[in-house]
């Protein structure tokens, strides 16, 4: 049976190592000159290969703790089927890289508005999803129309989005191990609580049992008592009713 934690609790090194890379990517495709569609292209692709198989190992993890697995083999479908898409089709002209990575642009934003509003309670972390979400699909629809503008441009815009996307993911993956650590301190404050309490109750349980027993012992007792006692004053009275005997009659 699945456990429904939700995708934005995933361990914060998944969306840390998603934003490590696609910060390197974005940073590499907006500040050095880009000369070969290619090159490009094949860099494209395996940064979306990376974050595939970053997600792969997010799917695995939850499957193995038995948490709801869905939305996350959805992310690495869509990553590893872009990726393996541009990769075989590298000489395809641009036309065809800029719809397919317009399209996963969009797809992407998409996915991050409904995982914001549908997922996220944190008004914070709501705030970096949509946002980035937001800025997926106006640029995916940049990089869809950027067919005009020449090989090369629309890259860039990609690339900018991809560097929204990494610096919200560190953000989040910082948060994210904040809220965790928070969590797990009130759980164990939580935890040593109870147990306090288990232990109080159990003395109660104990002191009550005590005071019960405690008035038959001291019935008991005192019955033992009365029994002693009587059985002295019987055994006196006997002595006092017996009669001399010869001898001291004769020494008397």
């Amino acid at each position: 049976m699945s456990i429904k934690r939700k995708y934005i609790d995933s361990h914060w090194l998944i969306f840390a190592l998603q934003g490590v890379l696609a910060l390197l990517f974005g940073w590499y495709a907006l500040f050095t000159n880009l000369n070969s569609l290619e090159a490009i292209i094949v860099i494209a692709g395996t940064v979306l290969l990376g974050l595939g198989i970053i997600e792969m190992l997010n799917l695995l993890t939850r499957t193995h703790l038995k948490e709801t697995w869905g939305l996350s083999l959805l992310m690495a479908v869509l990553e590893i089927a872009t990726a393996f898409t541009m990769l075989f089709a590298k000489d395809q002209n641009a036309i065809w890289h800029l719809a397919i990575i317009g399209l996963y642009t969009i797809t992407r934003g998409i996915l991050e508005i409904f995982i914001g509003l549908g997922s996220v309670d944190d008004l914070t972390d709501r705030f970096i999803w949509v946002l980035t979400g937001i800025s997926g699909c106006i640029i995916g629809i940049v990089v869809v129309n950027a067919g005009h503008l020449g090989n090369l441009p629309f890259i860039k815009y990609f690339g900018s989005y991809m560097m929204i996307f990494g610096i919200s993911n560190l953000i989040y993956a910082i948060h994210n191990k904040e809220q965790k650590h928070e969590y797990e301190t009130e759980l164990r404050e939580k935890r040593e609580e109870n147990r306090a309490k288990s232990i109080k109750n159990a003395k109660k349980i104990a002191a009550v049992k005590e005071l019960s027993v405690k008035p038959d012992r001291v019935y008991k007792s005192k019955n033992l008592g009365e029994k002693t006692a009587n059985k002295a004053v019987k055994k006196s009275a006997h002595k006092k009713s017996k009669k001399p005997t010869a001898k001291k009659i004769s020494k008397k």
